[in-house]
């Protein structure tokens, strides 16, 4: 504050208290101000200043090696004692990353300190506009001004009014730099404050003789954040009557209860680009989202978890190590195909990960459906060169896990039966309706094998098929009908599908529809015609379901669903600061029917 301090503040008091130290991003804070006046100043009032604390590492600015800076060895670029642009007399320790870019002399980016550093960042802002400008108006002719500019080490004087916007106020306060954000009472934090403390400043002046009449008292919050997650409760069907219109089949009481979550959690390699434009930046970092993402794993509490699109450097370094020491045991199928990122080469895949207190692992199965597509670009005398092969060969993957129970677990005496888990992630494109429809019925074909031994089976995934969609229709309705036309089949692949099977499939969530009693709010979230839910997968390109939970009626039943969540909480599209994937999760708990003594159960196949 610019007041001058008065005797008087001697005799004046000023006390400041937060409903929350904890700021949360678009909540209003309003503090309680008790403050003890003596003397009858003319007009006196409160002063109010809010400051935002500004982090030591700049994201726009790298901070130099103090050390070797020090013993004079230059820093890591190679510049031996880079002085400070501003303050010439001292050496640099901070340098603005995004003046390098654009090739702004490398002389005017570096800072003495972040506080110098952030009182020219508007300048800063302008020397990038202007290079950006340059290179626009005249590719060929503006780059080469640019790097005239660079060479010669200086930029044109720029005038205040040319400067984008006016100076944002920068402070220091106890060796901290500290932005001005506002100067009212009141406060309501944004999403450019999410993660930095706040500093609330007040005292009592005298705008008369412009004189502080108490000294500045001030509190300091914790980090902004984002209000908390509502829990998602799952609905459980024991309470609610069945509707008379399907014929169930009648099942025991007894038998083996557990959970399982299917969940595309959003590899980090497809969030970038600029491709969810709409979610603050600091919510699109790695780092921010695994312990979103994490948290909200664990919140379910499931005994087996089906995630797609675990990027397989993360799944290394952070879901196998955090989830192993939660009581889960893994299996990991990645991609073959990898992209160059700054961790190296990575791909993506399936991970499934179980409760090894409930369950052990019998027999692992993984479907690669790029080699199960050249197969079929044989049959079709297709050349694997030939762009109509590439149509066909995707590199998609399944993982099928056979898991059995464990005595001792939450199972009657005695009992033992095994479960088959499918874990996939179906192509993407929406121009390939038929390589989708492909890849789905050669998983439908393996699992037919695996239900020879009387096994039921669950598949989770992104199928990334909307109801109604072939895909769809075959797996829950058994089969689909022929189908003609160069735009739909192109490759003449349906010729070669068998268009059946006999699992008998059903969607968990179309359970709903089952059931007598269910809130209205959660049949709204329903769609009344397909039974499926209206969404599972939300941008702003793309709302509609592609997730599935689906299950073998005969010896498996639905016993509860996690509830779904409404668009108009999810504001303009996923991920957000709240929700760490552009999906939803799904999860469903089942009890596993005791299995027959009374016949022997054919072997499990060697292979799929």
């Amino acid at each position: 504050m610019d007041f001058q301090e008065s005797e008087a503040n001697k005799e004046c008091e000023v006390a400041l208290v937060l409903p929350s130290t904890t700021p949360v991003v678009g909540c209003q804070i309003s503090p309680h101000i008790c403050h003890k006046l003596q003397g009858t100043p003319t007009v006196r009032s409160l002063s109010f200043c809010w400051l935002l604390l500004s982090p030591f590492s700049h994201p726009y600015a790298f901070l130099l090696d103090k050390e070797r800076i020090e013993r004079g060895t230059g820093n890591i670029f190679g510049y031996r004692e880079m002085v400070c642009c501003v303050h010439i007399d001292k050496l640099a320790t901070v340098q603005c990353m995004p003046c390098v870019k654009p090739e702004i002399p490398v002389s005017e980016t570096f800072y003495c300190s972040p506080m110098c550093f952030l009182t020219a960042w508007q300048k800063n802002m302008k020397c990038q506009h202007y290079a950006a400008k340059t290179i626009i108006q005249d590719t060929t002719c503006g780059q080469q001004a640019v790097r005239e500019l660079r060479s010669c080490g200086s930029w044109p004087e720029l005038s205040s009014d040319q400067l984008l916007g006016e100076n944002e106020e920068v402070v220091e306060r106890q060796g901290k730099v500290w932005i001005k954000v506002g100067s009212s009472k009141t406060y309501e934090p944004s999403m450019d404050d999410l993660g930095f403390s706040l500093r609330l400043e007040c005292s009592i002046v005298d705008h008369v003789k412009g004189t502080q009449l108490a000294s500045v008292n001030f509190i300091v919050t914790d980090p902004v954040t984002f209000p908390p997650r509502s829990p998602r409760s799952m609905i459980k069907f024991g309470s609610y009557q069945k509707s008379g219109n399907i014929n169930f089949k009648t099942h025991s009481s007894d038998g083996f209860t557990f959970s399982v979550l299917s969940y595309n959690i959003l590899a980090d390699m497809y969030a970038g680009g600029g491709r969810y434009y709409y979610c603050p930046k600091r919510a699109l970092l790695w780092e921010y989202r695994r312990q979103n993402l994490l948290q909200e794993i664990i919140e379910y509490n499931a005994d087996i978890l089906c995630l797609q699109e675990v990027q397989s450097d993360h799944f290394e370094s952070f879901f196998k190590h955090e989830l192993i020491r939660r009581g889960y045991s893994v299996i990991y199928k990645k991609k073959k195909t990898e992209l160059y990122t700054s961790s190296g080469h990575v791909s993506e895949g399936c991970a499934t990960f179980y409760r090894h207190s409930l369950f052990k692992e019998i027999r692992t199965y993984e479907l690669e459906f790029d080699q199960r597509a050249k197969l079929a670009a044989a049959d079709l005398k297709l050349e694997l060169k030939h762009e109509d092969a590439r149509r066909l060969v995707k590199d998609n993957v399944a993982l099928i896990v056979i898991l059995e129970t464990i005595k001792n677990g939450r199972t009657n005496d005695n009992f033992q039966s095994r479960v088959c888990v499918a874990n996939t992630h179906i192509h993407a494109s929406t121009k390939l309706p038929d390589v989708k429809l492909y890849q789905v019925a050669n998983l439908v074909y393996g699992l037919e094998k695996i239900a020879e031994s009387k096994i039921p089976i669950l598949i989770c995934g992104d199928l990334n098929s909307t109801p109604e969609s072939d895909p769809h229709m075959l797996l829950v309705r058994g089969r689909i009908g022929s189908v003609s036309g160069e735009e739909i089949d192109p490759l003449s692949i349906y010729k070669i599908l068998k268009p059946k099977h006999p699992l008998g499939l059903v969607s968990a969530y179309a359970s709903f529809f089952h059931l007598k009693g269910i809130e209205e709010k959660q049949l709204n979230r329903m769609d009344p015609g397909n039974h499926e839910p209206l969404f599972t997968c939300f941008t702003r390109r793309f709302v509609g379901t592609l997730d599935y939970i689906l299950y073998t009626a005969d010896s498996l039943r639905v016993e509860g669903l996690l509830e779904l969540l409404d668009l108009e909480s999810l504001g303009v599209g996923l991920p957000s600061p709240l929700w760490s994937s552009d999906h939803i999760a799904l999860m469903a708990s089942f009890r596993l029917d005791p299995p027959s003594t009374s016949e022997t159960s054919p072997p499990l196949p060697h292979e799929i």
